[in-house]
């Protein structure tokens, strides 16, 4: 547990897998928060949404209902598995139309996970080469790129990071009108059963408020369907292009992946998830890209709900909390060489059973881990497995 003072906050850092566990599972309740961040006082002031919300009574009610209405649209089912399966299609269809040149991925990958949460929040799809697509590509690369801002706003003021600064506002306030426009279409009624149009339903059925104008604003709306748009799709998207880069650079694994794909699904159809019990050197690769590049590595910042002591340590009331998650996955004491990608820290001897599978925790643990986690490893695997089957991912020629 390691205490700093980052100019303008007091922090605390827990570091490796127990201490993480003792904290935010033996503890959860009073590591359930949310502090208030540079970025959160300037977009999300009043914290709504469910990342940047304050653990309380309507925070429960939000997560509650989200869960609720995910359920509904099939999480797990085959409604949901049809929304996946027709973007893995068109993502193996755009690759397919690129007749073996060289290219970088990232743009057809995002698409992939951006449609099937879209699908689900604005009841529509997006093709790659749409404006309004574009627009939200380049919006999660710039807020990538500008999260340590968060951390010291005050580089905000030198000339360097105040561009970047300022591309980021820009970006944000564009988001948030495409959003609104994307909304407005679904009141209007123009695109069928959407995320948003169960929500309010389902709060009343789970509220005792009769004024849901208290608990479902226009600005809880609007924020909530950001916080699910964003995180359905940057963390996903990043971690297949990583699987891609380890498939190009092992090609060994990649065979032995193709193989069993070969064996246990075929030529004549893609993957599904019923195959995902055979699949374990698939589930192997998964584990070690998700282990080996922690895309977030400090998880979302937590604050302490009242004093408490973890490891003999009090850490106080109110007082921001960071998960180094990176820390749980490169543990030398855990891992054997952790900076070395190897399936086989994921497989028994005789390869006939997953194991260490509760180790990896890229999407945290507790009462604030990520609420998309369930959908995001059904789409990896799918969205993995699938392009192993069709292709054979090669490093560029000469390198």
């Amino acid at each position: 547990i390691i205490i700093v003072d980052v100019i303008y906050r007091y922090m605390v850092i827990l570091n490796g897998r127990q201490t993480i566990e003792k904290a935010f599972v033996g503890n959860a309740l009073a590591f359930s928060s949310r502090p208030k961040f540079y970025f959160t006082s300037l977009y999300n002031p009043n914290q709504k949404g469910i990342a940047d919300h304050p653990y309380n009574g309507v925070f429960k009610k939000y997560h509650k209902v989200c869960e609720s209405v995910f359920k509904k649209f099939g999480l797990g089912q085959e409604m949901m598995k049809a929304r996946v399966k027709e973007e893995v299609e068109h993502l193996i269809q755009r690759i397919k139309l690129r007749n073996g040149q060289p290219f970088y991925p990232s743009l057809d990958v995002t698409a992939t996970f951006f449609n099937v949460i879209s699908s689900i929040l604005y009841g529509k799809r997006w093709s790659v080469d749409d404006p309004e697509f574009l627009l939200c590509f380049e919006v999660l690369r710039i807020t990538a790129r500008n999260l340590y801002i968060n951390f010291f706003p005050v580089l905000r003021f030198v000339p360097y990071f105040r561009r970047q600064f300022n591309e980021f506002v820009e970006a944000i306030q564009k988001l948030y009108q495409f959003i609104e426009k994307s909304i407005d279409s679904i009141v209007n009624g123009g695109n069928g059963e959407t995320f948003s149009s169960k929500f309010e339903d389902e709060m009343k059925l789970h509220s005792d408020d009769s004024n849901m104008s208290t608990l479902v604003n226009e600005e809880q709306h609007k924020i909530m369907v950001r916080d699910l748009m964003v995180a359905g799709t940057e963390t996903s998207a990043n971690t297949v292009l990583w699987f891609l880069y380890f498939m190009a650079n092992h090609q060994d694994v990649q065979q032995q992946m193709r193989d069993e794909l070969d064996r246990v699904v075929g030529l004549k159809r893609y993957p599904s998830l019923e195959d995902k019990p055979k699949l374990l050197i698939t589930e192997a690769c998964t584990l070690e890209v998700m282990r080996i590049k922690t895309l977030a590595p400090t998880g979302f910042p937590r604050m302490t709900l009242r004093d408490v002591e973890v490891d003999g340590v009090l850490i106080p009331k109110n007082v921001t909390v960071l998960a180094n998650l990176y820390s749980a996955h490169m543990d030398p004491d855990v891992w054997n060489e952790p900076e070395k990608f190897n399936i086989e820290r994921f497989l028994n001897k005789d390869r006939t059973e997953l194991v260490n599978k509760s180790h990896v925790i890229p999407f945290s643990i507790g009462k604030r881990s990520c609420i998309g986690e369930p959908l995001a490893r059904q789409e990896l695997f799918l969205v993995v497995s699938t392009l192993i089957q069709q292709f054979q991912i090669l490093p560029p020629e000469g390198q």
